[in-house]
């Protein structure tokens, strides 16, 4: 499935792509699951992917503020690209995943803190929605080639994953779904948390 299922008024798929990551990157903001310089977004064009590019403010993306890569091998490009590059490239080589969203929604992320190894929903809808959540460990959390590695395999099985310490990536074939997991997963911490 390809984002052109999706595009309806738009003039094209990859305009419809620059708008998506636009509108996702103002709602993760206005949610709270990242701060103002903060987080990554991309989605699968063909071999290509389309990224925030590194230190923007997803709250406020401009079709400038993304970048267009290669999936497969390295580019002069790539240096624009956010720093978790890697880790989303890795992710679409080796999964099914069409779009990928990288948060740090404060309440999953302090879970990683005191849980070991998954995060178990309590609510009803995040049990139905999330299930469980592996929780990963590495050494170097951040835009590393373990992490990629260590993600991607993860989310072979699972839409999505919490690094302990550092945040979330999720994958799914929208935007769309993926910013709903993003939250569904924000309120399941939330409640967690209140009811501990």
């Amino acid at each position: 499935m390809s984002y052109k299922s999706y595009i309806g008024c738009y003039k094209d798929e990859l305009d419809f792509i620059y708008k998506d990551m636009i509108f996702t990157g103002k709602v993760l903001y206005k949610e709270g699951l990242i701060t103002s310089h903060a987080g990554n977004i991309s989605v699968r064009y063909n071999d290509d992917l389309v990224i925030t590019k590194t230190g923007r403010m997803l709250g406020f993306l401009r079709k400038n503020d993304l970048v267009m890569v290669p999936i497969y091998k390295e580019d002069k490009k790539d240096i624009e690209a956010s720093s978790e590059l890697i880790v989303h490239r890795e992710i679409y080589k080796n999964t099914d995943a069409k779009a990928i969203i990288h948060a740090h929604p404060v309440y999953a992320t302090a879970l990683t803190f005191k849980l070991k190894d998954f995060f178990e929903p309590i609510d009803n809808e995040g049990r139905l929605f999330i299930g469980k959540v592996p929780i990963i460990s590495v050494e170097k959390a951040t835009a590393s080639m373990e992490l990629a590695k260590a993600v991607s395999d993860i989310l072979k099985d699972y839409n999505l994953c919490l690094v302990k310490t550092h945040g979330v990536f999720v994958k799914a074939d929208t935007l769309n779904y993926a910013l709903k997991l993003c939250s569904d997963l924000e309120f399941c911490a939330k409640v967690y948390t209140l009811t501990r």
